[in-house]
């Protein structure tokens, strides 16, 4: 492999090409285990509820140098494996970073009364606007991670609210289309991702005394059979929206990728099980000349896989060391540029 790339393509493992596999084995199993050391900061929101921000800050880390932020995708939190690993491998480049717990998941399980969704933007902002306390002068990049990632450009695309120390952001996987994302945990074969995170969004709701009032439905015929049933019995109503539709409708960031005005790399694998790939092709014509929004589609890597055949890398995690690489680059232009190059084929048959 030429070493002189600065975003190498992403070759798959020759014993993970299955994006099932990818998925599952990238997202639940880490090869990284450290001790949490983190600052753990409140954050009250306007609603009153609160959120977790967990603070890994490295010995070596000056006043002014730069942070991160990391936000986590659907049933994760600080403790998710890919979480962890950015920590440890950021600390170790002397990175400052913050993990977002969203609403009421990891830390701050049983603390906000109304659930984390796609639309939490307002979270992010409170979240940042600590960050600039704790660190003046630092310039933040934002990695979102699934959920997370629709949430973060859901963030940036209201360019007027973003903080001016926001230089650069790096999104993984994320739904754009929060109703098409949906429909596949409805197909054949992909019954256990739903099962995995409808049971694990029953117990986000049954861990909230703020909740109580809601969990006596959840059982028999009113039991949430998919996705759907559950963000419109829990989700839409207790965010106030009409039903899961209007849900879905009000927070995809469809509409608002082409308002982005901070440097951002979107990544995502075309076969991921997870968000359709169809869901993109709107993005990528939009975005195919934007000086700031940049889209790669891999075509292999699951949903937050990403492990990669023997490379250049210090280890198999493609997509750690690509957001690595993105938020240490005196120029994110460069490998935009390369991004671009690469994917100017595919476009152009597309077009």
């Amino acid at each position: 492999m030429n070493s002189d790339l600065v975003f190498p393509p992403f070759v798959p493992h020759r014993f993970y090409r299955n994006a099932h596999l990818q998925t599952i084995v990238g997202q639940f199993h880490s090869r990284i285990k450290v001790a949490y050391k983190a600052e753990q900061h409140s954050l009250r929101l306007p609603d009153n509820d609160l959120l977790i921000l967990h603070d890994d800050c490295p010995e070596n880390w000056n006043p002014e140098d730069r942070v991160v932020i990391l936000l986590h995708g659907l049933s994760g939190c600080h403790g998710s494996s890919y979480m962890i690993r950015l920590v440890h491998k950021l600390n170790e480049k002397g990175v400052r970073v913050f993990r977002l717990d969203l609403r009421g998941c990891g830390a701050g399980s049983g603390l906000a009364k109304s659930p984390y969704h796609a639309g939490n933007f307002h979270d992010l902002q409170i979240a940042i606007e600590r960050i600039e306390t704790l660190c003046p002068g630092s310039p933040i990049g934002i990695a979102g991670f699934s959920l997370g990632g629709t949430i973060t450009l859901n963030y940036l695309g209201r360019k007027n609210d973003v903080s001016e120390m926001v230089d650069r952001a790096f999104v993984l996987n994320p739904p754009i289309r929060l109703s098409e994302s949906v429909k596949m945990f409805g197909k054949p074969l992909f019954g256990h991702y739903q099962r995995h995170f409808i049971s694990n969004l029953i117990k986000h709701v049954r861990a909230s005394h703020h909740l109580n009032a809601h969990t006596h439905t959840i059982s028999g015929d009113n039991y949430p059979k998919n996705m759907h049933d559950f963000d419109n019995q829990f989700t839409a109503p207790l965010i106030g929206y009409e039903s899961a539709e209007d849900y879905y409708s009000q927070c995809s960031p469809t509409e608002l990728v082409t308002e982005i005005d901070v440097p951002t790399l979107i990544v995502t694998a075309k076969d991921d099980p997870l968000v359709p790939v169809d869901t993109y092709s709107e993005i990528m014509e939009k975005v195919a000349n934007h000086n700031k929004v940049t889209m790669h589609l891999t075509k292999h890597g699951g949903h937050l896989g990403f492990i990669s055949a023997s490379s250049t890398d210090p280890d198999p995690r493609w997509s750690d060391w690509r957001i690595i690489d993105w938020m240490l680059s005196e120029s994110p232009q460069g490998i935009a540029n390369q991004v671009r190059e690469y994917d100017r084929p595919q476009l152009a048959k597309s077009a």
